[in-house]
C-alpha cells in the first residue's frame, strides 16, 4: 500500500468517526436533521468499500435503509421517531469500533 492511499484512508477514517458523532448527536432530532443524515448514510455507503472499508459501507447502507423507510409513509415496517433514532444511535457507536479497529489494521 501506498503512502498516499494509507494517508487517504487515515483521514477518511477520522472524517467518519466525526461523522458518527454527529449522527448520534443529530438523531435526537430527526425533524430538522433528515436530510443531513440521508445524505451522509449515502455518502458513506458510497465511499467506504472505494476505500477498502466494506463494513463502514454496510453500516451506512443499514442507516440507509432505516432511514429510507421512516420516511415511506406506505412502509408498513416504518419505525417510529424513537426507534429510528435509537437504531442511529446503535449505528453510530458500531460505526466508531470500526473506525477504530481499521486504525488499528493500518498501523
Amino acid at each position: 500500500m501506498t503512502e498516499d492511499l494509507r494517508a487517504l484512508q487515515q483521514d477518511y477514517l477520522q472524517n467518519v468517526h466525526e461523522t458518527a458523532v454527529r449522527v448520534r448527536r443529530q438523531s435526537r432530532d430527526l425533524k430538522t436533521s433528515f436530510p443531513e443524515l440521508l445524505f451522509v448514510a449515502h455518502q458513506l455507503k458510497g465511499s467506504g468499500g472505494s476505500l477498502g472499508f466494506p463494513r463502514i459501507t454496510e453500516l451506512a447502507r443499514r442507516m440507509s435503509d432505516e432511514l429510507s423507510l421512516f420516511f415511506d409513509p406506505a412502509e408498513t415496517q416504518r419505525p417510529t421517531p424513537e426507534e429510528l433514532s435509537e437504531m442511529l444511535i446503535v449505528l453510530s457507536h458500531e460505526l466508531e469500533r470500526e473506525v477504530s479497529a481499521a486504525q488499528q489494521r493500518l498501523q
